[in-house]
């Protein structure tokens, strides 16, 4: 009886135990390390922002490009320079995320504080500028058209670090084959990259209805070849003679 007892004291300060409530557990800290001020943190995404459609960073990319990339779909969709700092982090991702979470709690003020600190640690990945000496080394191929050299010329000169529009016309007539075109530029010099592209149209106009034709010629000449190749008496759909043959007579 009195081991009993004992199990039954033992089963109830069991049940006890069980029934007390659990002990508060320390909050764990942020993940984040509150890298943000105070007004940044407390800033709040309305409810019908429009998404931000960005490439997300992982680290290899130019890093200027992306806050380029970032700060255009902010500017239309309105957000202004807290909410920028908030949802920059939803662009990162793998090594430039855990680079976020290494900040100094407090140090990001204002958007400029994150592009610089962004900038300053993925400086590495930026990608090389042109200079100006390297336009002088695109060429117009023999065979390419006027159109595809002036949006080769034009992709090389927004990547250039000094844009100088003189520098840029230069290049661009030097790189040009001689052609009515560079006849044009010669006897009337242009004063800036937006008059060579203007003047252009017309002339890429002229190209293209140029080659539109030979195209049809060449397409007319091949079709003339092979009817001149059939022989005599002969259609083009399957070589019959044009004159049928009588039929022997029935008996």
């Amino acid at each position: 009886e009195r081991a009993e007892e004992l199990q039954q004291q033992l089963e109830a300060i069991k049940g006890a135990r069980g029934r007390e409530a659990p002990t508060q557990q320390e909050t764990p800290q942020s993940f984040w390390g509150q890298p943000f001020s105070q007004e940044i943190d407390e800033t709040r995404v309305p409810p019908n922002f429009r998404e931000i459609m960005v490439e997300p960073f992982d680290g290899s990319q130019d890093p200027h490009a992306h806050l380029q990339a970032f700060q255009a779909q902010m500017y239309i969709s309105g957000g202004d320079d807290r909410l920028s700092c908030k949802l920059f982090l939803g662009t990162l991702r793998g090594v430039a995320m855990q680079w976020m979470a290494t900040l100094p709690p407090r140090t990001i003020q204002t958007f400029n504080d994150l592009a610089n600190a962004f900038t300053s640690q993925f400086a590495a990945n930026k990608k090389k500028q042109l200079e100006v000496a390297d336009l002088f080394d695109i060429k117009q191929s023999r065979e390419e058209s006027l159109k595809s050299y002036l949006a080769w010329f034009n992709t090389a000169t927004v990547q250039v670090n000094d844009p100088d529009q003189k520098f840029f016309i230069k290049a661009f007539q030097k790189g040009l084959r001689a052609s009515p075109f560079s006849d044009s530029l010669a006897l009337k010099r242009p004063n800036s990259m937006a008059e060579i592209r203007t003047r252009a149209e017309k002339h890429i106009k002229v190209e293209e209805d140029q080659a539109e034709r030979l195209a049809e010629e060449r397409a007319q000449n091949r079709k003339n070849e092979g009817r001149a190749a059939l022989p005599k008496g002969s259609n083009t759909k399957g070589n019959m003679p044009h004159e049928i043959a009588a039929f022997p007579p029935i008996l």
